[in-house]
């Protein structure tokens, strides 16, 4: 309840606050600083705390590669999706970088507690740094690439070296792979800072909402939410049969939660279509509260 409370109070402080901004003499440019607070400290600090944490084994091998497998489906989807609608490169990566990766740690673990218990968290956690490694490792590339036009491979990288949370993520996969961790007091200092990141990018994206012009995009908001609630998990309920264990379901439940806080924001802070990507991330977090509960019913 608490998480959801946070969703909702975030959301609207930031859209009331840029409602009345002239009035409060509040700067217009307010959720650039937030933007930066986050991703410079809380993201780079959510790397450093659970990335060394990981620990390879097949067994989950299928958690760990839901992220790598929902954001591969949506580059295939989407991009076919351009070939009919005819949008640009900055709409496709927006697209991508929004429904390429879903909401499946805020928004995913009081869910998954909530329909299957503490058991069921056992499994979210591992699809959380799975999704995590996905977004650092190609998530970021992706945006630079989507928002760099014909750059050079080299300026790529150099971007993406230059990213601090992707830096943050190399020196926690160092860690994990000699199966070390920063000592208990830092631990908690990267906590305190990670914590931050859902209430702050929430913040952001309700600073950003904008109810203009809505109409002539509702084909990107469908094929968008279409994707990542209903095509994505539906794939996933075919492939995985009928008599699904404990583990799958999760899976299955993880696959239908809404766009991520965090591409969306990455999107955005390199200039993929800002109104798209906020649009998707703050209405899909209610959308998603009635789809989920009809995918646990169907599992």
């Amino acid at each position: 309840m608490v998480n959801f409370l946070i969703v909702i109070v975030a959301m609207l402080t930031g859209y009331l606050l840029r409602y009345f901004s002239k009035a409060l003499y509040l700067p217009e440019n307010t959720h650039q600083g937030v933007n930066v607070f986050v991703l410079y400290l809380s993201l780079p600090a959510m790397a450093l705390y659970y990335v060394p944490k990981i620990h390879f084994s097949w067994q989950v091998l299928l958690p760990l590669s839901l992220g790598l497998m929902i954001l591969l489906g949506a580059l295939a989807f989407f991009t076919l999706c351009q070939k009919l609608l005819k949008y640009n490169r900055s709409v496709l990566g927006a697209l991508v970088l929004s429904c390429g990766f879903g909401n499946i740690s805020f928004l995913g673990y009081p869910l998954v507690e909530a329909y299957y218990g503490k058991e069921g968290l056992k499994t979210a956690v591992l699809i959380d740094q799975g999704t995590f490694f996905v977004l650092a490792l190609l998530g970021i590339p992706l945006a630079v690439f989507f928002a760099g036009g014909r750059s050079s491979a080299k300026l790529v990288l150099r971007k993406l070296l230059l990213f601090p949370s992707f830096g943050a993520f190399l020196v926690g996969l160092s860690l994990a792979i000699f199966g070390v961790d920063f000592p208990e007091s830092m631990q908690s200092t990267l906590k305190r800072f990670a914590d931050t990141l859902t209430p702050l990018a929430l913040f952001s994206v309700g600073w950003q909402m904008q109810f203009k012009n809505l109409p002539s995009r509702w084909q990107y908001y469908g094929i968008g939410f279409f994707y990542k609630l209903f095509l994505a998990p539906w794939v996933l309920y075919i492939v995985l049969g009928n008599n699904f264990t404990l583990p799958e379901k999760v899976v299955i439940l993880q696959s239908a939660m809404p766009p991520m806080i965090t591409s969306s924001l990455i999107a955005s802070e390199q200039g993929l279509e800002p109104p798209l990507t906020n649009f998707l991330v703050s209405v899909g977090i209610p959308i998603s509260l009635l789809s989920t509960w009809l995918w646990y019913i169907c599992l």
